[in-house]
């Protein structure tokens, strides 16, 4: 009896960690970031091109506050790279974007409602320069006065995101959450 219960726990621990990690692909680039405004995914921006960085992403939503590590890697080809992490180095999502391919995102944590799409755009909001950025974006218009970049919409802002040094603020007054990006100094 304990012989079939161990080749029976054998069977079902594959299942489980199978289980656990999920993938789906994302064909389609123009991604609704706002009703009416759509974010074009396909390609990154010429100057992201080559970077890698490494960010703490303080993210605050309905009152609760999560710290995440972020790494990001674009080869010379415009190939994307992320993988999000918890603060401890636990890989909860990663993704994989090449330019004019479907977008490849693996949740390695089950049950994280966090949707790497999402976490993509508001990093190419925050990083692509302006003029590519309005090239990218349909029904929004970007503006960015010194230190500040809106994003609005018939005549309401979206997005403000605010650069102060190593750290960058983005606030998404649309799903109502902001997220700080600091640059982890090597």
């Amino acid at each position: 009896m304990s012989q079939l219960m161990a080749w029976r726990l054998l069977l079902l621990l594959p299942c489980i960690l199978l289980t656990a990690c999920s993938s789906y692909y994302r064909s389609n680039a123009a991604l609704e970031i706002a009703p009416k405004v759509m974010l074009n995914l396909d390609t990154m921006a010429p100057s992201m091109k080559g970077q890698t960085w490494q960010q703490v992403m303080y993210v605050t939503n309905q009152q609760q506050q999560h710290t995440l590590l972020s790494q990001l890697a674009v080869d010379n080809a415009g190939t994307l790279k992320l993988l999000i992490m918890t603060s401890q180095g636990l890989p909860i999502i990663e993704l994989e974007k090449a330019a004019y391919q479907a977008m490849k995102s693996t949740k390695m944590l089950p049950g994280v409602a966090l949707d790497a799409t999402f976490v993509l755009a508001d990093i190419a909001l925050v990083h692509w320069p302006v003029e590519y950025l309005t090239q990218q974006l349909t029904g929004a218009k970007v503006v960015q006065t010194g230190s500040q970049r809106l994003i609005t919409h018939a005549g309401s802002t979206l997005y403000r995101i605010r650069y102060q040094g190593d750290t960058t603020t983005l606030e998404n007054n649309i799903r109502d959450y902001k997220i700080t990006f600091k640059k982890v100094t090597q």
